[in-house]
């Protein structure tokens, strides 16, 4: 094989891989927004130390509320709707 046609044939693998990366990320982005709205929603978070946070989560229809540390994250409750909307 003449080192043009290595080249050529180089530079046909590379954009092809180009194009189907681009092809799969668009795919994931239809797939995680297929509704339009957000599936999961961090609606509040508050630090109570510089490595732990809490925070109120919409996933679907649930409200959680969620305890993360450095690595760590955790169910701490589930919270009633009518709570979350009297706020």
């Amino acid at each position: 094989m003449i080192y043009w046609e290595r080249y050529a044939l180089g530079l046909v693998v590379v954009a092809l891989l180009l194009a189907g990366l681009s092809l799969l990320g668009q795919g994931l982005r239809t797939l995680r927004h297929t509704s339009g709205t957000r599936l999961i929603e961090v609606l509040e978070s508050t630090m109570l130390s510089p490595h732990v946070t809490m925070h109120v989560v919409r996933v679907g229809s649930r409200y959680l509320l969620v305890g993360a540390g450095r690595d760590t994250a955790t169910r701490l409750c589930e919270i009633l709707a009518e709570d979350i909307k009297s706020v």
